[in-house]
Formats: structure tokens, sequence, C-alpha cells
């Protein structure tokens, strides 16, 4: 078969053959967003994961082009575009990149060549984000007083594993957590650079913390793409990046682009930022970073901070916001994509439910001590429309 032809296959992924993917948890899944998992390194080897029966079932699935409903969220995405390669999704995504390629790992269900490795090993983050939770963040984790998950052994073995198939590596995603905090990534990065330095290495950071030696084994590397979470700008930043100031962001930011050239920025859009990712959006086009370099991706879970749950009238005004961006923002890059994602999302049907979103704010503003009423005002507007939905 044609990389074309691949690539144009409709329920048809590449990860499930050459992906590697471990959650802070343990869980091994094919990629970030999918729903199944194939296993847990506490309880299996990472090798006998990839290669084991949930996975070949998957790739058996593919090959026949039968939809594997694990993968929904890359093919809902997808559905909100009139040319579904328009929309870049997980699987658009990692299907390009092996565009042109040689592409007989894929002949058999049984065959698996570690080539992307997305890399979670432990949820060390000093950012408790409001939709984020323990899994992904230590700070949240020691605020529930819950413990680290993966063990030591099963994660010496897991590195070992990586380790010996760093030669067919060709793209690596560090996250976490904060990658620039996980210890185990300097190992890694070193080994690397002495084994595949061409490697291409994508940093997904709140960029709190820069000028250590994991940001410095990065500038090493020839291909190191970043991308920096922003959601909100000011005060609203650092309540939602809990964690994080606003001053230092900027100045890492301004750095940052003195030593790297490849940076995008990705948002996520929830109640907390349904008007203020406007703010954000405007923002680092003011820095002079490109349209392209944005994307916002809708918050899909938990229910209590969609941004559906606002009122209509809000959500018409909203609309409004968007339709105006669009008429600005250049259809060829992934800002007008983002922008019409979120216009098709504000028009999904959804059970409304803002009390419930106000009683989580009420729980983290007494936990963390802060006040969400004297940030996000026009938030709490919308409490006489919750009394009567």
């Amino acid at each position: 078969m044609t990389p074309k032809q691949y690539l144009y296959k409709k329920n048809f992924c590449t990860l499930p053959w050459v992906g590697v993917f471990i959650q802070p948890d343990g869980r091994v899944q094919n990629c970030a967003i999918t729903k199944t998992s194939l296993g847990n390194i506490n309880h299996q080897p990472l090798e006998d994961i990839v290669m084991g029966s949930i996975n070949q079932a998957i790739k058996q699935d593919m090959m026949s082009d039968v939809y594997h409903q694990g993968c929904d969220q890359c093919y809902n995405l997808e559905k909100d575009q009139k040319n579904s390669m328009e929309q870049v999704s997980n699987r658009v995504w990692y299907l390009k990149t092996l565009y042109d390629k040689d592409l007989t790992v894929f002949d058999n269900a049984k065959n698996h060549v570690p080539k992307m490795l997305d890399l979670r090993w432990k949820n060390t983050c000093n950012f408790a984000c409001v939709y984020c939770g323990p899994d992904l963040s230590s700070l949240w984790a020691s605020e529930l007083n819950l413990p680290q998950k993966i063990s030591d052994d099963a994660l010496k073995n897991s590195l070992e594993y990586i380790y010996t198939h760093l030669d067919t590596v060709n793209h690596v995603y560090l996250a976490g957590g904060e990658p620039l905090l996980i210890k185990e990534n300097l190992v890694l990065l070193d080994k690397m650079y002495a084994i595949n330095p061409d490697v291409s290495i994508r940093i997904n950071t709140n960029l709190s913390i820069i000028n250590n030696d994991i940001y410095n084994a990065l500038k090493k590397f020839k291909n190191v793409h970043w991308t920096v979470s922003i959601d909100n700008i000011g005060q609203e930043f650092e309540y939602v990046r809990y964690g994080g100031s606003w001053t230092k962001f900027v100045e890492n930011l301004n750095q940052l682009r003195n030593d790297f050239d490849k940076i995008n920025f990705n948002s996520v859009w929830f109640i907390l930022n349904a008007t203020g990712v406007f703010d954000c959006i405007d923002f680092i086009l003011d820095q002079g970073f490109h349209e392209n370099s944005i994307i916002v991706n809708p918050l899909e879970y938990p229910d209590h901070w969609h941004v559906n749950n606002l009122s209509e009238e809000t959500l018409e005004q909203i609309r409004i916001k968007i339709k105006n961006k669009l008429d600005a923002a250049n259809p060829i890059y992934s800002l007008y994509n983002s922008l019409n994602l979120m216009l098709n999302y504000t028009n999904r049907p959804t059970k409304k439910d803002i009390n419930s979103t106000f009683a989580n704010l009420d729980e983290l503003d007494k936990r963390r001590k802060l006040d969400s009423r004297t940030i996000f005002k026009d938030l709490y507007k919308e409490e006489n429309h919750g009394k009567t939905i």
C-alpha cells in the first residue's frame, strides 16, 4: 500500500505499530487521547504490553478499516471539518510524519517497532492547573495526599526497554507532569544524543523553569519543538495554572524564543477562559508569533468545566467573537481550524450544570485560599442562569 493510501484510510492510525505512550500511573496506550489501555507497567513488562493481544486486535481492526471506538476523539475531531485531512488530529499528525517513509512495519498486526515515544514517567509538576488532577500533577497529588503510582522496579524495567530501542526512534514527545522537572528525562536525552542525535523532540511545558540541566541538554539537539501551555493571561493565568507566575512566564518565553525557533502554543478552552482565550490569542500574536503556532482544544471532560454550561445568551456572544476572529484568520493555519472547532463545539447538545461549576470553584478556593469571584466576575453573572437551568 502506498503512503497516500494509508493516509486516506479512514480508520487507520500508525501509532498501534510504532507508538509507546506511558502515563504517570503506569498505563500504556497507543497515544495520549485514546480510551483504550493496553496494560500497566506495574503489572507487565512494557514489551509484553505493546506486543500483546489487545494491541494486536486494534491493529487487525485498522488493517481491515474497522472503526475503533477507543479512537473516537480523533474521528470526532475530523468530522467537524469539510475534509478530514484539514484538521490536525493526533491520527492525522502522525500519519503525516510517516509520509513517503518505509511502511512495511504495517503489513502485520504482530509487528511493533518503537518510533514514536510519548513518555510521562512521573506526575512531577509544580503547577496544579484547574482542569488537571493528581494523576498528572504532583502538586495536585500533594493537595490530596496521594502517592506516586509507578513503582521503582516498573520504571527501571521500562526505561531499560526504551533505551534498547533508541536507534529506531524518530520522534520523542515529553510531557508529564512538567518534563523539565522529571529527572529521568535527562538520562534519556543524554543516551538519545549519543545514539540518535537527529531525532525530533517535542516538549510540552508550562515554561515555569528553564536553564536547568534538562533545558541545556535539549539545546544540543537540532530538532526540538516546544509546545507551551497557556490558557489565560494575567491573574486569570495564575488562577487557572495554579503555582504559576504570569510575570515569570513572559520572562521565560522571551528567553525561550532566543534559544529555540520552533515554538507553538496549546490552549485548553473551558469555562474559565471562555472569553479570556481571545485575550490569550491576542497576546501570542502581539508577541510576533504566527497564526499557525496556536492550537486551541475544547475541554472534553470533566463536564463541570465545559464552556457549554454557560447560558445560551452568553454562548451566542462567544459565537460572535469566534466568527469575528475567523473573519480575520487565515483558513490554512491552525488558529483558523481551532476557532472553527470551537464554534462547532458551542453547538453540541449539552446538559447544563453551571451550579456544579461553582461548587468546584468553591472547593478550589477554600483549599487554595483563593477568591475566584474577584477574578472571574463575568462568569459569576451566570449564577442566576444556573438557578433556572
